[in-house]
C-alpha cells in the first residue's frame, strides 16, 4: 500500500508540474496479469491476478516520448506459498497515427522488479520490459489505452515473466 502511495504522490506532483509544460501527460490502467514462471513450490499455482499501473510521461515529439512508472503485477499463490510481484519502470514509446483518433503503440524500457516470495524472501533485479497497444482519443487531452506489456523479473535466482494486459486512461496537459 506504501507504494502505491508514492507512486500517487508523484505522479500527483508530475501532473502539478505539467500545468507549466507542454507534453506532459499522466494515466493509469487497471490489468489482468499472467504469470510465465515456475510453479511455486513445485505445486501447481494460480497464474492470473489482478494488477494495475500509475505513470507519467512526456512526448517530445506527436511520436515520441517516455513515460515512467509504478505497476503492480499481482500475487500469484499455489498451497505450497505465492509470490507478490511490482516494481518501477521507464519507457521509450512510439505513436503511429492511424487515423479518426485512434493511435498504436510501442514501448521498450528498463523495469526494476521486486519478487517476494513467502519461500524465498524478497529479491529486486532490473532487466527489461516490452509492450503494444491501441489509444483511442476522445478529445486532443483524453484518451484511453489498451496494452499488453511483458515485465521481465531477474530476481530470486531465477528469469521470469509476467504479462500484463490493461485498459486505462491517459490524460495530456
Amino acid at each position: 500500500m506504501k507504494k502505491i502511495a508514492n507512486a500517487l504522490i508523484c505522479v500527483s506532483l508530475f501532473g502539478a508540474a505539467a500545468a507549466h509544460a507542454e507534453g506532459l501527460s499522466v494515466g493509469g490502467s487497471l490489468s489482468s496479469s499472467k504469470w510465465k514462471g515456475d510453479d511455486i513450490g513445485g505445486l501447481s499455482t494460480d497464474k492470473s491476478d489482478t494488477g494495475g499501473k500509475l505513470y507519467g510521461g512526456y512526448a517530445f515529439t506527436p511520436n515520441f516520448g517516455l513515460e515512467a512508472g509504478y505497476a503492480r503485477l499481482g500475487k500469484f499463490e499455489s498451497p505450497a506459498g505465492s509470490v507478490k510481484a511490482d516494481g518501477y519502470f521507464a519507457d521509450a514509446v512510439g505513436t503511429l497515427p492511424l487515423g479518426s483518433g485512434f493511435s498504436a503503440l510501442g514501448r521498450v524500457g528498463v523495469f526494476n522488479g521486486k519478487l517476494d516470495s513467502s519461500l524465498a524472501g524478497s529479491d529486486r533485479g532490473t532487466s527489461y520490459k516490452v509492450g503494444a497497444g491501441l489509444q483511442y482519443d476522445f478529445d486532443p487531452r483524453l484518451g484511453v489505452r489498451g496494452e499488453w506489456e511483458r515485465y521481465r523479473f531477474d530476481a530470486l535466482g531465477g528469469k521470469s515473466n509476467a504479462d500484463m494486459y490493461s485498459v486505462g486512461l491517459n490524460y495530456k496537459f
